[in-house]
This record gives C-alpha cells, sequence and structure tokens, in this order.
C-alpha cells in the first residue's frame, strides 16, 4: 500500500493542483413575602392573588436582601445585620435543596449530566484522555491510507533540522508515507533521498519553512498541516482537525 501511494504521491508531485419549579405557593413563607398586604380603597388584596410567576418572585427575594444589605450599611445595627444574616441564610437553604434536587434529576436523566461526558475526576480523566487518544490513533491510521505527507525545509533553517526527526518519527509510528522536498538543494539527515524543490514550494505556496502538508492523490487536494516547528501531539491535533472539517475524506 505505502509503494503504491509513493508512486501516485510522486506522480501528484510532477503535476500538481492545490432546574423544577421550586417555587409554589406553600414554599414561598416570610423570606419571599412578608411585606403587609397592599390596601386598595375598595378592599384589602385577598392572600390568594400572590403571583406565582418565578420571574416576579426571584426578583422580589432579590430586592428584599438588597434592601436588607442596604439598610445594614446606611444603618448598621444588629437588628438590620440580624435581618440581613437571616435572609442571606434563607437563601443558602434554598441553594442546598435546589443543588440536592439538582443530582436527583442528573440521576434520572443522566444524559444531562455534562461530568459524563467531560469528566473531571482524575481516574476518569485519564480514561477519557486514553480512549479520545485511541480514536485519534485509528483515525490517523485510516487517514495514513489515502494520504501523504509533503515536507518542505532548508538545511540551513535550524527549525526544520529539529522538526525533520520529529516528522518522520510521527510518519514512521502511523504508516504515513512522505515526500521529502529541500529547497535549497541539500538533504537533512533524516531524509537523504529528498527531491529538490523544482516548483513545487511555489505552488504550495510555502513562503515559512518547516512546512508540512497532507496531500491525497486520488483527489488532488492539498492540506496545510503545519508551520514551523511542531510536537506529535500537535500534528495529530491537526490532523484530527482536517479530517473533521473533510468529512474524514481529505
Amino acid at each position: 500500500m505505502n509503494r503504491l501511494l509513493v508512486f501516485v504521491l510522486c506522480g501528484f508531485l510532477s503535476s500538481i493542483v492545490q432546574a423544577g419549579n421550586y417555587y409554589d405557593e406553600h414554599e414561598i413563607g416570610w423570606f419571599w413575602y412578608d411585606d403587609p398586604k397592599v390596601v386598595t380603597q375598595d378592599h384589602i388584596k385577598p392572600p390568594n392573588t400572590i403571583s406565582k410567576d418565578p420571574n416576579v418572585i426571584v426578583k422580589a427575594a432579590k430586592l428584599k436582601i438588597n434592601t436588607a444589605l442596604n439598610e445594614a450599611i446606611v444603618s448598621p445595627t444588629v437588628e438590620n445585620i440580624t435581618k440581613y444574616i437571616e435572609l442571606q441564610e434563607a437563601m443558602g437553604e434554598r441553594a442546598k435543596t435546589i443543588s440536592s434536587l439538582w443530582q436527583q434529576a442528573l440521576i434520572k436523566r443522566p444524559d444531562l449530566n455534562y461530568a459524563l461526558k467531560h469528566p473531571t475526576d482524575n481516574v476518569a480523566l485519564q480514561v477519557y484522555h486514553q480512549e479520545e487518544s485511541r480514536v485519534k490513533d485509528l483515525a490517523i491510521a485510516s487517514f495514513a491510507k489515502r494520504t501523504g505527507l509533503f515536507f518542505f525545509y532548508k538545511s540551513t533553517c535550524p527549525y526544520c533540522r529539529r522538526f525533520a526527526p520529529i516528522v518522520k518519527s510521527f510518519a514512521t509510528r502511523y504508516g504515513l508515507t512522505i515526500i521529502p522536498v529541500t529547497m535549497d538543494g541539500i538533504s537533512l539527515p533524516e531524509f537523504p533521498n529528498s527531491r529538490m524543490d523544482s516548483g513545487q514550494s511555489k505552488e504550495f505556496k510555502v513562503s515559512v519553512t518547516p512546512a508540512l502538508f497532507a496531500v491525497n492523490p486520488y483527489t488532488k487536494k492539498a492540506f496545510p498541516v503545519a508551520y514551523g516547528l511542531t510536537s506529535e501531539t500537535e500534528l495529530r491535533e491537526n490532523i484530527a482537525k482536517i479530517m473533521a472539517s473533510e468529512g474524514k475524506h481529505p
């Protein structure tokens, strides 16, 4: 397969193209509404007409807390500070209730649990990364069957000299066919049989070195994989992004 891919790539080289409602009325209590009932000209407002709109209830609760805080700041008496503490304590208890019910909801609906898809626990996180790495390795192995790499470099470029063994190791690890192209006519030790640049760098619009491109000789599509000194991890990530953007068929 690699020999066939090298053959096709070389042909390409020569003819290159480019949470729930927790605010029911029976739970409101003094914390939410203990203001005197509104007196109108005709009657006293009946208790059962208290709004059940959660937006109204929460807005009133926040206003009550802010008012108590401002009163404690403007007039710092034991009574005012006590009132503010009581309101904060009530809010804390409400938060505990919501947190407990939140966990119950996630048990019933695990598909809503973000931590299951993006774990934060150290052990789970390790398993997650291992599985992610395995999937990427399989994807790159598939990528290698139909795609080769063009590596453009100059022998005088220190970044190219450092990048060459990384590229070679990466290509060997995943079985990728690689066509090295020297832009100054001098081959690097890792690629003694490099091809001379005879216009390919111009066709690929290589403006910096080192430059690495993924090329599918069958579809005649080329994609930049890396510019400059790049780690193997970054190469894996970049190829995974290429495959995702191209529907896994670059």
